[in-house]
């Protein structure tokens, strides 16, 4: 029983995580940067490094 209980509560947090989650798109120049890839992708992943 305690396990019905606790899979419905994930399910239930899941599907309003759902619902509340809305499409973010940022557009980020990325100038003469160094890329790998299709210009055209669907995601652009960019890192952030510091050496020090």
């Amino acid at each position: 029983m305690m396990m019905k209980k606790l899979l419905l509560g994930v399910v239930l947090l899941l599907c309003f995580g759902m619902a509340q989650a809305e499409e973010k798109k940022i557009e980020i120049p990325i100038g003469d940067s160094p890329t790998f890839g299709p210009e055209d992708a669907p995601v652009t992943i960019i890192e952030f490094i510091d050496f020090q």
